[in-house]
This record gives C-alpha cells, sequence and structure tokens, in this order.
C-alpha cells in the first residue's frame, strides 16, 4: 500500500515539473547567454513584459528592458514582446523598444503564440520563452512545446491578480520537487 502512494506522489511530481517547471531559472534575463541559444539554435525570443522586463504598469521601456532586448538583437536573435496587457499598452512597449508584439495572448492559452511563430515560420523548438509566472508564461511555453527560462520578478509590485497566483506557485514548486527546482538554477545546464 505504502509503495502505491510513493509512485502516485511520483506520479504527480513530474506531472507538475513537465508543465509547471522550467528549463533554466536566472535571477534576471542579464544572465542568460542568447549568443548560446542562438548557437544552438534558438530564433526567436518572446519576452513577457510585467516584471520580466518592466516594472508592473509600465508603457514604455527603462534602461534594463532596453539593455535586455539589445543583448537578444545583438545575438541576431528576433525579440517579441509577449504580454497578457491591451493592445495600446503592448504596442506602446513594444514600440519603445523597437520591436513586434502580442497583445491579449491570453496566456496560458497558445492560440496568438503558436500562429505568431507560424506566421514567421519559425518551428517551436526554435523559439524561446522568457517570463516570471509559472500560471502563465511557463505553462504556455510547456503548452507549446516552446523552450522556458523563468525569471525572478523584477520588482515586490505586482497586480493583485498576479499576487493571488503566487501561492499557488509555491504549492507547485513544492509538490513538483524544491530539490529538482533549486537544480534549475545556475549555469551547470547543457541547454539553456
Amino acid at each position: 500500500m505504502k509503495q502505491h502512494k510513493i509512485k502516485k506522489s511520483r506520479g504527480l511530481s513530474e506531472w507538475i515539473r513537465t508543465r509547471f517547471f522550467p528549463d533554466r531559472i536566472v535571477s534576471t534575463p542579464e544572465e542568460i547567454d542568447f549568443e548560446a541559444l542562438a548557437a544552438q539554435g534558438v530564433r526567436i525570443v518572446l519576452v513577457d513584459i510585467d516584471n520580466t522586463i518592466a516594472l508592473h504598469g509600465s508603457t514604455t521601456a527603462d534602461a534594463f528592458a532596453e539593455r535586455v532586448i539589445e543583448r537578444i538583437k545583438n545575438a541576431g536573435l528576433c525579440p517579441v514582446i509577449v504580454s497578457n496587457a491591451g493592445f495600446e499598452r503592448a504596442r506602446s512597449y513594444a514600440d519603445s523598444l523597437g520591436v513586434s508584439f502580442i497583445a491579449h495572448a491570453r496566456k496560458p492559452s497558445i492560440d496568438s503564440i503558436c500562429q505568431d511563430l507560424d506566421q514567421r515560420d519559425c518551428p517551436h523548438e526554435n523559439a524561446l520563452v522568457i517570463g516570471d509566472q509559472l500560471l502563465t508564461d511557463v505553462l504556455s511555453a510547456r503548452r507549446a512545446g516552446i523552450p522556458v527560462i523563468l525569471t525572478e520578478k523584477r520588482s515586490q509590485k505586482e497586480f493583485f491578480t498576479v499576487r493571488i497566483k503566487r501561492p499557488i506557485e509555491s504549492i507547485l514548486i513544492m509538490l513538483g520537487g524544491r530539490s529538482y527546482w533549486e537544480d534549475l538554477k545556475g549555469e551547470c545546464h547543457d541547454r539553456l
């Protein structure tokens, strides 16, 4: 009887890891080696706005976001802003960086992301998602078959709808395996 519970627990942990755990965790997008990603075949980098490269609610990029996007471009990759924000805000933010965007992405839905990649003739495995939330960014990437890097949130200030998701993320990390989660941090990865 006890062995059955252990197997069931492992099954749940694996299920959570395959849906909600990223390929890698970084403290900031500035830690990402975009040249190495380009060498691995990545062509398009789908970047979340709020608390990934922007402070929540920003309508224009600051110096931090400009540096990250410039590093992506310098590596020969195509950055695309992907946000659940409305059209005007996403457009304003993307325009301030001179990049394309997907507004109203409805993450974790994958429809608009897949449509954009299809229009760019980019296989999903040649794209990368960078975001700060498990329930939106990571889950949408996993559902679409896109590699994903999770970044720690840029600021403690978050919209209420995001703050209520953070305890759920903590539970998912615990159920998926804290030691497995910790292993995703750092630079000791063959890919990403």
